[in-house]
């Protein structure tokens, strides 16, 4: 009754003329909450299988919106092939005016939520039409109210699809800002393997370059998959130098990236310390902030080779005393880190007495497991998003709701954040 006074008095105006209102659907509210009662949900599945049966007989030319097949990534509503999916109409009931992805609400257009009335508007008749047909008291549903639910359906799922494929769209732009800083990354990679030396050096500045780059689009992806509570606020990509050195070192590999910590010329904090007592120190200079470039600026901050021997005691010398690392890798290294000269052997750093040996190693193989963790947290978000590369347009939007992607990147956020913790703050410098 309040839905035909509402449409009567817009209809009344002076001039006969006709405008759109939200007047026009009133009361409609109510009944998209009545038919969305789970109580009905078995009366609504038989009425619009009568409906389409009905439609078939009528019409036997498919009254559904091109949309339906042009989109990939709504076609597995539309799995069973029927006129009118149950799940649409249900989604359709429960439809708000936004749509919330990854965190962020997404307004529907007006047209969309007037449609979306309209169609409720056009089942109503049928339900009454349908009680009629079960009790035998018509032969049949009326054509006219068939069609007129036919064509409500088919103009509210066009506008519906439209609508949800542009929030797709711009709710997957940071995992294709992902993608896109991944490709340079992996292609400099590739092209080092291919330069002679001094060339690779120049190459492996652009991979720091660009691995800078695609760890600023990953930090801006777990913003919106993960709270600020489970990842790393500050993403430094010299703790990947770092880790790699570690490794590197101990004669280990992890993932695509070996041999990114011989990058040239890169700056760690330089921590001066002072001695307080006999068994403790304390840090004296903040550290550095991360806006800052990462290169030596006029000969301030360390190499990672020796920010590594404070951090850890070991060195590239270390490892080539120990038999872990190859001499000629070594002086890879240390051309890389511009320590010697390109035909110098690399001395070993002065580790006196066992108990500091021992001690040191230890520390080395916490700070490999750190690594090699890190590493491989990085590997897996790598493969993955390579993966999803050909696919963006099959992708579920919501990707905070993807359980594997969500834990192959909390998994990675948290080896970043100890790992930072743990080996590039100034307390924790010996």
């Amino acid at each position: 009754a309040l839905q035909t006074a509402g449409a009567t008095l817009v209809a009344g105006l002076p001039g006969g003329k006709r405008v759109t209102s939200p007047i026009s659907t009133l009361g409609v509210r109510s009944l998209r909450e009545e038919y969305a009662k789970p109580m009905r949900r078995g009366d609504l599945l038989r009425n619009l299988k009568i409906i389409e049966e009905c439609l078939i007989t009528i019409s036997p030319e498919q009254m559904v919106s091109e949309e339906r097949h042009e989109l990939p990534r709504f076609r597995h509503l539309f799995a069973g092939e029927e006129y009118f999916p149950p799940a649409v109409f249900i989604v359709a009931l429960e439809l708000g005016n936004v749509e919330t992805l990854n965190g962020r609400e997404m307004p529907f257009d007006a047209d969309v939520l007037m449609l979306r009335d309209q169609l409720v508007a056009a089942y109503k008749p049928l339900v009454a039409k349908i009680r009629q047909l079960n009790a035998k008291e018509i032969d049949s549903l009326p054509q006219r109210q068939v069609l007129s639910f036919a064509r409500a359906w088919a103009a509210y799922e066009s506008a519906w699809l439209r609508n949800r494929e542009v929030h797709s769209v711009d709710a997957l732009q940071p995992l294709a800002k992902a993608i896109l800083a991944l490709e340079p990354l992996l292609f400099s990679v590739e092209k080092e393997r291919l330069l002679p030396y001094p060339r690779v050096k120049q190459q492996k500045v652009v991979t720091l370059k660009c691995l800078e780059g695609f760890v600023h689009a990953l930090s801006e992806l777990a913003g919106c998959m993960l709270p600020s509570l489970q990842r790393e606020l500050d993403h430094d990509p010299r703790l990947i130098l770092l880790m790699d050195h570690v490794l590197a070192i101990r004669g280990d590999s992890v993932g695509c990236l070996t041999g990114v910590s011989a990058t040239p010329e890169v700056s760690f904090p330089h921590h001066e310390a002072t001695i307080a007592g006999e068994a403790s120190r304390q840090s004296a200079v903040a550290f550095r902030s991360a806006k800052e470039p990462l290169t030596n600026v006029a000969g301030k901050g360390l190499t990672v080779d020796a920010y590594a021997f404070k951090l850890l005691g070991t060195s590239v010398g270390d490892a080539v005393a120990t038999g872990k690392l190859q001499t000629s890798l070594a002086q890879g290294l240390s051309r890389g880190l511009e320590t010697t000269s390109p035909g110098a052997s690399v001395p070993p750093s002065p580790l006196s007495t066992p108990a500091v040996a021992a001690k040191e190693s230890d520390l080395g193989r916490r700070a490999a497991g750190h690594a090699s963790q890190l590493l491989l947290a990085f590997e897996t978000i790598k493969d993955f998003l390579l993966s999803l590369k050909s696919t963006l347009e099959y992708v579920d939007p919501a990707l905070d709701r993807d359980e594997v992607f969500v834990e192959y990147l909390r998994r990675f956020e948290r080896a970043f954040k100890k790992s930072k913790r743990l080996y590039l703050e100034p307390d924790n410098l010996a």
